[in-house]
Parts: C-alpha cells; sequence; structure tokens
C-alpha cells in the first residue's frame, strides 16, 4: 500500500506512479459476467479475462452495436478463435431490465464463477429518473444491489457444483471513505439515501462518494447475509482501481471535463492498470469477504462502514426501495 500521511493529491500521483500489480491468474474452466464490459475498466476487464483463458464471457452491455464492438475488440486483443463470448443486455436505470437481464443469464448459462458488478456512472447534475430516484442512485446503488441478490443463487450453485467458491465482486470507490456524517445526518431523518435524492443538496463530488458510500452498505448486508450461510459458498467483496483515465466524466459540463481531463493526466492511471485490481479482486481467497480490495491490499475503510447499525439503516433504505419490485428481496 501507499505510505502513510499522503494528502489527496499526493495519494493520487504515488497511485499513478505505483500501478496496481498485473496477477498471474488462469479463469481456464470459468463462466465469467462483467457488466459495464463495453468501455473503460468493465472492457479492460473483460480483455484480461479473454487473455487469461476464460472458458466463457458474458459482456452485460446497454446497447448491442457497443456490445459487438467490444467483443470484436476483446477476441482481437486476446488473439482467441474459439467462440466464448455471450453479449447480453441490460439497462440499469430501469429495475424491470434487471429482472429479466438475470431470467435470461439463468436461461443462457447454468453455471457462474464470477459476476464483476462493475457498470457505474458520475452523474454531472441532477436528473430524476421514472422510478422515482436520482439517477447515480439508481444505478449505481439501487439497481446494483437488486442484480447482486439476484445473481446470488446462480453463483451459490455453482459453487455447490464444482466445490470451489463462486465470486460476486462490487468496483467501488475509495471516494467512500471522504463522507462525513456530518454532511447528511441532519437531513431527511439522516437518511443518506434520501439525502442524495434530494436536488437542494446535490452536488457532483458529494453525491459521487455518498453513492459510493451507499454501495459499501449494500457490499456489507449482501457479504454478511452470505456468511450467515452454512455451507457459505460465495465470496463477496469490494474493489477501487484508484483514479483511471476512462470516459466516466463524459456526461460533464465543459468546464468541467477540462478539469476532470487535466487530473487524470497528472494523476490517473490507464484503464488497462485499474482493471488489474478488478480481476485480481475477483480471485481473492475467504480473507477478503466483505472487505475493500484497493492498492493491492485490503484497505482500511470509511468509519460509518463499520458502523454496523448505520450500515444496516443504510441497507433497510435501500432494500424498502428494492422490496416494491422484489418482495423477497431477502
Amino acid at each position: 500500500g501507499p505510505p502513510p500521511n499522503l494528502n489527496r493529491l499526493s495519494l493520487m500521483r504515488w497511485a499513478a506512479k505505483n500501478p496496481p500489480i498485473d496477477p498471474h491468474l488462469t479463469f481456464a474452466g470459468k463462466t465469467i459476467l462483467v457488466t459495464g464490459a463495453n468501455a473503460g475498466l468493465g472492457y479492460e476487464a473483460a480483455v484480461k479475462y479473454a487473455q487469461k483463458s476464460v472458458s466463457r464471457l458474458i459482456l452485460a452491455v446497454r446497447s448491442l452495436p457497443k456490445g459487438e464492438a467490444a467483443k470484436k475488440s476483446i477476441i482481437t486483443r486476446s488473439g482467441r478463435t474459439d467462440d466464448f463470448i455471450t453479449i447480453l443486455t441490460v439497462d440499469l436505470t430501469s429495475f424491470a431490465s434487471v429482472q429479466s437481464f438475470v431470467t435470461i443469464l439463468e436461461k443462457e448459462t447454468k453455471e457462474l464463477h464470477i459476476a464483476l458488478l462493475n457498470a457505474g456512472i458520475a452523474a454531472p447534475s441532477f436528473e430524476k429518473l421514472d422510478t422515482g430516484y436520482e439517477k447515480a442512485v439508481q444505478v449505481n446503488v439501487l439497481s446494483t444491489a437488486l442484480m447482486a441478490v439476484l445473481l446470488l443463487p446462480l453463483l451459490r450453485r455453482t459453487a455447490e457444483s464444482t466445490g470451489s467458491d463462486s465470486h460476486l465482486t462490487f468496483v467501488n470507490s475509495n471516494g467512500h471513505i471522504w463522507v462525513d456524517k456530518s454532511s447528511y445526518i441532519k437531513t431527511h431523518n439522516g437518511s443518506l439515501l434520501q439525502h442524495l435524492n434530494d436536488p437542494k443538496t446535490f452536488a457532483l463530488e458529494h453525491s459521487y462518494c455518498g453513492v459510493k458510500l451507499l454501495g459499501m452498505s449494500v457490499l456489507k448486508r449482501v457479504a454478511k447475509a452470505e456468511e450467515r450461510r452454512t455451507p457459505s459458498r460465495v465470496i463477496v467483496n469490494a474493489c477501487c482501481p484508484g483514479l483511471c483515465k476512462t470516459e466516466l466524466g463524459r456526461e460533464f459540463a465543459k468546464p468541467l471535463q477540462w478539469v476532470n481531463n487535466a487530473m487524470q493526466y497528472f494523476t490517473a492511471r490507464t484503464a488497462e492498470q485499474g482493471a488489474r485490481t478488478l480481476v485480481g479482486a475477483t480471485a481473492l481467497g475467504r480473507e477478503s469477504m466483505g472487505a475493500f480490495w484497493h492498492y493491492d491490499v485490503l484497505h482500511p475503510v470509511n468509519d460509518i462502514v463499520n458502523d454496523e447499525k448505520e450500515m444496516a439503516k443504510m441497507w433497510e433504505d435501500i432494500a424498502g426501495v428494492v422490496r416494491k419490485v422484489q418482495p423477497d428481496l431477502d
């Protein structure tokens, strides 16, 4: 990990100069799902899985043409000639799309060894969707929580039939560490979910980091529920690739894009370097259960994440919304 006591900028510069190790792994015999697989980190992770002998790669993308383009490129870069890639579409702005995606996935494959939940957005401005929730909250938290829970039965069945643990990995961010409880506790009865869903309190960085903290509550709940099972068969963890040169800021206004591009130029890793963290996280052992993989170590988290009461409250807020479309969520 990095030297202690670095400020944020120094830490980012250190991270850019000290990229993660490219894991020496094989995924032969594995079926792997990557969401948000057509660009950026998800695409680079998919390339790595292809290069590391994955038997079946399922790309979850928003649009079929983008999925087809990614598939073509992954095949070229991996140099493989076998037919190992499947493309499925999903729109994380819609609960119904997530539900139908998992139904189709279960018909498409009887096995799923690894699910890398990478799809996410950084919302430049407040946009409320038909679901009643702000876009980043819906995509990164609510729909991702629903997808994670719906994928667990298939991951468990695969682990039971193969005798080795399956993996569910959330792509999160160290941005969750920068959230201070005082920033949201005085509004909406202390509900971070409702605070982030309020246009009056929306601010780009505040929203980005707050959404990541909500994501950590999903990680904690899913990991805890899985640990209680006998036997527990799915390793559930989260990871952060650090700041990477990706299209994440593509919807930002021009001035903000310039700032974002400058930050990326001076302090960002490449998407390929960031993807090393994602791929590595999906091969960690039981020591990573409910933990946060960052800088090639199991990294400390925000104190709020270690507050079980606060995490349970966040999860109940999230589950309360998702149960309306998926009553058997738990």
